[in-house]
């Protein structure tokens, strides 16, 4: 398996930036029409998986409604992004119902 310095897509800081962070020159690499009923799309939650990588995005559809879609890619450029939303089971608990799905995060927890 590929160290994650050997996949991390990098580009260097542009002449005359004196920034401490810098964008991608190409962003958005995720635009808006990447899932057919999107309006607007959100990556937030980005982490390196096996010989790539795995996103958790937030997606409004053209009715402003949120919901959470995965996705992958192998560069950490061009993604595949499944155009079904995760569907989310409750587990020993009631999960609370709700329209906003935003923010999502990915943790990894060992080798899980």
């Amino acid at each position: 398996m590929k160290s994650i310095k050997d996949i991390l897509p990098w580009e260097e800081r542009p002449v005359g930036c004196k920034d401490v962070m810098w964008r991608y020159s190409k962003n958005p690499i995720i635009d808006r029409y990447h899932i057919p009923t999107s309006n607007s799309i959100f990556n937030s939650a980005v982490v390196p998986f096996e010989d790539g990588f795995a996103g958790v995005f937030r997606c409004d559809n053209k009715a402003v409604q949120m919901n959470i879609f995965a996705g992958f890619s192998k560069d950490g450029i061009n993604w595949e992004i499944n155009h079904e939303p995760i569907k989310f089971e409750a587990g020993n608990t009631e999960m609370i119902e709700s329209e906003y799905k935003y923010d999502p995060r990915v943790t990894w927890i060992e080798d899980r």
